[in-house]
């Protein structure tokens, strides 16, 4: 059986994340330049998801000293072109003859 948590221990669960939400923020404001963080902010109107993604993929990219100086709106968007190549996929219909093909109707016209 699942407990509930008490009411203190789902406060305390709620500062902690409210924590490290801001913190995150601030790493935010750390990595891009005003017109990045702008832009981040728009697509995230839009596309929450997709605004998220793109943050994880900056503070992993400067945890790992991959950033040479603060991010730009220009690599903001070319982090969004990217990750929208790679999220497209291509749907290939194939058409199966059924059982009452315009073909078959001319054959019985025949008879």
């Amino acid at each position: 059986m699942e407990q509930i948590p008490s009411p203190e221990v789902q406060k305390q669960q709620e500062e902690a994340k409210q924590a490290k939400e801001e913190q995150r923020q601030v790493m935010i404001t750390r990595i891009c330049d005003a017109q990045a963080r702008e832009r981040l902010s728009r697509v995230a109107l839009v596309k929450p998801q997709k605004a998220r993604e793109i943050e994880d993929m900056l503070i992993q990219m400067a945890m790992k000293g991959q950033l040479a100086g603060q991010v730009k709106e220009q690599d903001i968007i070319q982090l969004l072109e990217k990750t929208t190549e790679q999220a497209k996929t291509s749907v290939k219909i194939v058409r199966r003859k059924g059982s009452f093909d315009s073909d078959e109707e001319e054959d019985l016209n025949d008879l």
